[in-house]
């Protein structure tokens, strides 16, 4: 069943919208997150934990919607929609805090949440740049991952962790934080044109 014109160009709109909020609640956290936080302090880089997976999930939809908007799903899309999804759900499970059940091996999956987020990231770049008319968002989309990768496997924090190198960590994040918003922003103006009666 096909999907309706205005409500294709509402999800398109909401993606954009989660996008660009995912990157400032990245942005947030990461500036607050800090060794001596106070108790507010904390409290909100709990609630932006939730909430980033959660914009993380609405962004790659927009991108998905945005997708179909310009031909058939391909099979690289598809597969970074799947990605991408169960890594944002896996970060969903694991910040909304089920440390203190028997699930613990579950816990531990959660933590690898941003692997499959960032391949399902790159791969819809990849499937979006292969695209006439949609390269400029693709390339900032394969970008966006690329900039992700290099801020994981730099975090120290990180168990998968290749260099830990803080610095290198925190100036792909910013961009990577930045990526976001300006890709989500090209899903709204997208939204924006498609909505405008052609003369």
């Amino acid at each position: 069943m096909r999907t309706s014109a205005p409500m294709t160009l509402t999800r398109l709109r909401l993606g954009g919208t989660a996008a660009i909020l995912a990157g400032l609640c990245y942005g947030a956290a990461g500036y607050l997150d800090r060794p001596a936080i106070s108790g507010f302090s904390s409290a909100l880089v709990s609630v932006l934990s939730v909430a980033m997976p959660i914009l993380f999930l609405g962004g790659l939809l927009g991108l998905h919607y945005r997708l179909l908007l310009t031909s058939q799903s391909t099979l690289t899309s598809k597969a970074g929609l799947l990605s991408g999804c169960l890594g944002a759900m896996l970060g969903i499970v694991g910040q909304v805090g089920f440390k203190q059940t028997p699930y613990q091996e579950l816990i531990r999956i959660t933590q690898w949440w941003w692997a499959p987020l960032l391949a399902g990231l790159a791969l819809m770049g990849l499937a979006a740049f292969s695209k006439e008319g949609l390269r400029p968002l693709g390339a900032l989309v394969l970008i966006s991952g690329a900039l992700g990768w290099v801020s994981l496997l730099t975090d120290p924090a990180f168990s998968g962790v290749l260099v830990p190198v803080r610095p290198v960590h925190v100036a792909f994040a910013a961009v990577f934080c930045l990526s976001w918003v300006v890709w989500g922003s090209m899903l709204l103006v997208t939204a924006h044109s498609l909505k405008r009666p052609k003369p």
